[in-house]
């Protein structure tokens, strides 16, 4: 058992504030604020959800992280792991039918049969619908079970699975957009959440008895026992929906944000009733907290008050003793990863347990979640802008910056690339692309301004890109992409292919074009223009007319060099005719690399290349007509191909601009959120989420008055050209590795690879230290 302490007893002497456990609270790199009430046992990676014994002395929980798919039996009473049974994969769908568990077996495409004996899990069946992936692509996600049978929901196929448990006779329902869960009523009805729509469905047998408007991204229900009333749970727009089974509607929608009209971000995906029934619980994933909600009058339910747990929890429940159970899908704390452990498995569940609090009690946690977020209505208008800055405190405000320029890169930590530069906390043991490789990252980030307390907001690529374009990650970008880089099934359709997977809000083109600022893309968001000059398609809607069809996006044998090549040419159009437009966003990906694969370029070459066209990026633009009025903001969509030692979000970021304070070190911490809000608020544009519209513009980086001194290109000091020698290190497991698309390939053992290739060492064991945060000795112990 653990539970958060202060770390008293070490000095904390970096200079700015940074992540980490102080006094009983623990900082995330976003800015927000965890103290999670009660005490807390350490789990596995992501655990999404759970199921209790009948006689609640055993909780069982799936989890479905990067790391590896299990289900694990934690004694209650002892509050203690007592079995771990690994699986081949696993999601949502877990359920106690007396003593017998049933389990999602996620891309296995079949339901794991467990009994419950003496405090440990006996596997005694699997339950098969399909063919395991890559044969199928079902997805089993949501399950429930009564007397005779065993319903099932596969997410990538949209069917409904009945089972009969005696005969196995199977019978299939073809469903009307991605499902999530199902659940049984006592008269054999199953309610099933469409995860992809706004509706719940009801089903008898094969036939659909109706259907039930309620919120955006509908996932758990919950169903009062007296089965009059269903409870849903809405991720994208930040509610609960209480549907009367009798009537067929949704007769009340109760807003568990912590203010009643905030954009979306608090991604409400657990609910479940008090065991007096008098309350609902609702697990708010992004919001790291639960919200209370009375309902006895269910045509007026009254939130009354919210209580803190860790971070993203996924699962919120209520024992007969009054005792309330979170799982916490990421634990309690962010981690530093000095030692090269891979940020994807990095951040260990835990299961919170506290009682249920009376009123006092609530009024005290209430006010501890609203310290801890630092989102308020206010910031949806106005902000607070730090000195004489050209970046404006209110929406729609003049800002001398009338172009902005916005360029995504690929997976660099801060000290992978800057832990060289003595200016910065960095550390030069960690540096494999030193000045050496990224001469002009390194003059830009010293002569214009060295960022070196920037964290992004995500852990890998698949999320993101959605954080680095639209302040938020669904749940369904969350919850998926760790089976995927877990290599256990599914397709990369995280960047706007699938549609479920898309923002409420949009991303910031999106903005843009409801605040009618012009805006371009070049290679984010897009599929690549095809052979014989067949031009680029977008992936969303709303990019049509708006990117540059010849510019490629992902691709790394294309050259980075050529992108820029692309885009210039565009960019001279602009200067002769005009019409530039004022957002223009970029994907710049090759210093993702292709490690050691045989006839690639080194890994040190593609970096090399990466800043070359970075460098030309801004030299033409430093020296064009538009400088003036310019800012250039550079970015990482994530940091999982590396180590740092503050935290595993630390990244490179880079601000450009006339107006940039000029050879100077700024140690505010900032986060990715914080360059967008930057952004949007020199376009005059409003916050598309709760995370850009809290986060702390960059102001500080700026000044009012400009230097208009251009930037001048630094020629490459590493052969850019060069190639992996046959029998490089690591060569016979790249072979099988599919670089084709964004983190298609196994991260962990990617980074060890490119760490020896350059260090000529092998890649160091995993450390914990002070940053690893509460829990850090039994998680390594896990592993």
């Amino acid at each position: 058992m653990s539970k958060c302490v202060a770390l008293l007893f070490i000095p904390l002497l970096l200079a700015a504030q940074t992540p980490g456990t102080r006094d009983d609270r623990t900082l995330l790199p976003n800015g927000w604020t965890l103290t999670p009430a009660g005490e807390s046992i350490v789990l596995g990676d992501l655990p999404m959800n759970a199921a209790l014994s009948p006689d609640e002395r055993y909780l069982a929980v799936t989890h479905s992280g990067q790391s590896g798919a299990d289900v694990r039996l934690v004694d209650l009473a002892a509050r203690k792991v007592v079995d771990t049974v690994k699986l081949k994969d696993s999601w949502f769908g877990i359920k106690f039918k007396g003593e017998r568990l049933y389990v999602s077996g996620g891309f296995q495409n079949c339901v794991y049969v467990f009994d419950l004996r003496e405090g440990s899990l006996n596997a005694v069946d699997t339950l098969k619908f399909e063919k395991p992936h890559p044969e199928y692509s079902g997805s089993v996600a949501g399950i429930d079970v009564n007397a005779t049978t065993l319903a099932v929901v596969l997410r990538r196929d949209s069917t409904l699975r009945y089972v009969d448990i005696a005969t196995r006779e199977q019978r299939t329902v073809k469903l009307s957009g991605m499902p999530y869960a199902c659940m049984f009523m006592e008269d054999g009805t199953l309610l099933v959440s469409l995860w992809s729509s706004r509706v719940i469905q009801a089903f008898r047998g094969l036939d659909r008895t109706y259907e039930c408007p309620v919120g955006d991204h509908p996932n758990e229900i919950s169903v009062a026992p007296d089965g009059l009333h269903a409870f849903v749970a809405n991720a994208n727009d930040n509610t609960l929906s209480i549907v009367d089974l009798r009537e067929r509607k949704t007769i009340a929608t109760v807003a568990t944000s912590l203010y009643p009209e905030s954009p979306e971000g608090s991604t409400t995906n657990s609910v479940a009733l008090t065991s007096d029934g008098k309350h609902l619980l609702a697990a708010n994933a992004d919001n790291n907290s639960v919200t209370v909600v009375r309902w006895q009058d269910p045509h007026r339910p009254a939130p009354v008050g919210f209580m803190p747990v860790g971070w993203y929890p996924t699962k919120v429940m209520s024992l007969r003793n009054g005792t309330v159970l979170v799982l916490n899908g990421k634990g309690e704390a962010s981690k530093a990863n000095p030692r090269r452990e891979y940020i994807g498995g990095l951040f260990k569940g835990t299961l919170s347990f506290f009682d249920f609090p009376d009123e006092k009690r609530l009024a005290e946690y209430s006010r501890q979640v609203y310290e801890n977020t630092p989102y308020k209505p206010h910031q949806l208008r106005e902000t607070a802008v730090e000195g004489d800055s050209p970046v404006p405190n209110k929406v729609g405000a003049p800002s001398p910056i009338r172009h902005v320029f916005y360029i995504i890169k690929e997976n660099r930590t801060y000290d992978q690339v800057f832990g060289d530069m003595p200016e910065g906390n960095g550390d030069s043991s960690l540096c494999i692309f030193g000045e050496n490789v990224s001469p002009n990252h390194h003059a830009l980030a010293r002569e214009f301004v060295l960022l070196d307390n920037f964290y992004v907001d995500s852990e890998v690529s698949a999320d993101g890109h959605n954080w680095s374009t639209a302040a938020y990650a669904t749940d369904y970008i969350e919850k998926v992409w760790p089976g995927f880089y877990g290599n256990r099934g599914g397709v990369y359709d995280f960047e706007g292919s699938e549609p479920t997977g898309r923002p409420a809000a949009g991303y910031i083109w999106d903005l843009c074009a409801r605040g009618q600022v012009s805006f371009r893309c070049y290679g984010e968001f897009i599929n690549n223009p095809g052979e014989h000059g067949r031009e680029a398609t977008a992936r969303v809607p709303s990019l049509e007319g708006h990117f540059a069809p010849h510019y490629r996006g992902w691709d790394l044998d294309y050259s980075d060099v050529d992108r820029y090549k692309a885009w210039e040419a565009e960019f001279t159009e602009y200067e002769k005719n005009g019409g530039l437009p004022r957002f223009n966003i970029f994907h710049l990906p090759n210093d993702h690399t292709s490690g050691t694969s045989k006839g690639k370029l080194t890994p040190q070459a593609y970096v090399a290349q990466n800043d070359y066209a970075l460098g030309l990026f801004v030299e033409r633009i430093s020296h064009s007509k538009y400088w003036r009025e310019t800012a250039i903001f550079v970015i990482e969509d994530d940091a999982q191909n590396g180590p740092d030692h503050v935290d595993a979000h630390r990244s490179i970021a880079l601000v450009i601009s006339p107006y940039t304070k000029r050879r100077s070190v700024d140690h505010t911490l900032y986060s990715g959120s914080s360059m967008l809000r930057t952004m949007e608020l020199i376009l005059g544009l409003p916050p598309m989420s709760q995370y850009d519209a809290a986060a702390r513009p960059m102001s500080s980086v700026f000044t009012s008055t400009p230097t208009l001194d251009p930037y001048t290109v630094a020629s490459p000091r590493y052969d850019m050209t060069k190639r992996n020698k046959p029998g490089d290190f690591g060569q016979n497991l790249m072979d099988g590795m599919n670089l084709s698309k964004e983190d298609a390939v196994p991260d962990l053992l990617f980074n060890r690879i490119i760490w020896q290739s350059i260090k000529g060492t092998p890649m160091p064991p995993p450390r914990f230290s002070i940053y690893s945060g509460p829990g850090g000795e039994e998680e390594e112990e896990d592993d």
